[in-house]
């Protein structure tokens, strides 16, 4: 009988990033191995937590892995049989006092304990973990995210140097629209950002006269149609786990602007314009290099191109593979 790998995850939401991801890995795990995925009851907030601690039942399977953004489903699994994956941990940065101490508990300390195997999807997380924790880094493997199929270069779009159309990624505080809209000021461009955007942040567009639309809720057909109809895509991040959207863009062929900071350098490679996300100045000169120099951008482009290998998803499932025949073999 093939052995089963159960993935654990969040009841579904708005937000499947990390579903897609672990979806990408089951389809190229070797076929000696039986998959499953089996959702949690209850969704987000303390009640949340609680009922699904109380309630959750897992199905029969000689390996549990977590697979992010419920590591506290680790109390409820057996320890020698449990991989937990993490992939930021944007969570201590939410919540202070009472409720910081027990958002760590949960989701950091008591989960850190309570999993056979650690993964972290880059070496910057692999860190913060560390610190955060005091935990040894040697038991923390890093695992990259994979690219996904969906995200394949089709016919060759001819770049729009006179009105560039740019991608931005996210908007949450993080992504640093603030900073983009700031550097963009006055450069003739369509910004198209995905995700949702509150008065605020509509109002800082406007008042850097800013020709953008924002789009939310998109299928992946539409997320991969938008990188397909850019120019360029920005994600000038100040703060990520991974930084997909940078493999995403190199995939697709689009010349990419990211952030000079870990791990977005470390996963962007040589095939991206790195910028100082904090100085609009710097941002600004990444987009404007690769608008007006065609040389430097194809070199960019020619080079992300080959830097997404790395992230090949049959590499990336045979690591799990490998780390869960280590734990099968009782290592």
């Amino acid at each position: 009988m093939k052995p089963k790998i159960i993935f654990i995850e969040r009841k579904q939401s708005a937000s499947v990033s990390i579903e897609r991801v672990f979806r990408q890995i089951a389809k190229c795990l070797p076929g000696d191995l039986d998959v499953e995925f089996q959702q949690l009851p209850y969704g987000y907030g303390i009640a949340a937590i609680i009922k699904n601690l109380l309630f959750f039942r897992p199905r029969p399977a000689d390996i549990y892995h977590v697979t992010g953004d419920v590591h506290y489903i680790t109390l409820r699994l057996p320890r020698s049989r449990t991989v937990l994956t993490i992939h930021d941990l944007v969570f201590l940065k939410r919540r202070t006092g009472i409720r910081g101490w027990l958002i760590r508990q949960l989701f950091l300390d008591l989960p850190l304990r309570r999993a056979a195997r650690i993964t972290a999807v880059s070496d910057a997380t692999r860190a913060e973990i560390a610190r955060e924790s005091s935990a040894a880094l040697d038991p923390i493997t890093v695992i990259e995210n994979p690219l996904l199929d969906d995200f394949i270069a089709g016919a060759e779009k001819k770049f729009n140097s006179e009105c560039p159309v740019i991608l931005q990624i996210g908007t949450t505080p993080n992504k640093n629209l603030a900073n983009v809209a700031e550097a963009l000021k006055g450069l003739r461009c369509e910004l198209r950002v995905i995700g949702r955007i509150d008065s605020s942040t509509e109002k800082l567009l406007a008042s850097n006269e800013i020709d953008y639309k924002w789009l939310s809720e998109l299928d992946e057909t539409a997320i991969v149609d938008e990188y397909r109809n850019a120019d360029i895509v920005l994600f000038c991040s100040t703060y990520e786990g991974f930084g997909l959207p940078i493999i995403e863009a190199q995939a697709m062929r689009r010349a990419v602007v990211t952030s000079d900071i870990a791990p977005m350098n470390w996963v962007a490679g040589e095939g991206a314009v790195l910028v100082d996300p904090y100085d609009p100045a710097s941002i600004r000169r990444g987009v404007e290099t690769l608008i007006r120099d065609a040389g430097s951008r194809q070199r960019f482009i020619d080079l992300g191109a080959r830097n997404v290998g790395r992230f090949d998803a049959n590499i990336i499932a045979g690591k799990y593979a490998a780390l869960y025949r280590e734990i099968l073999a009782g290592g």
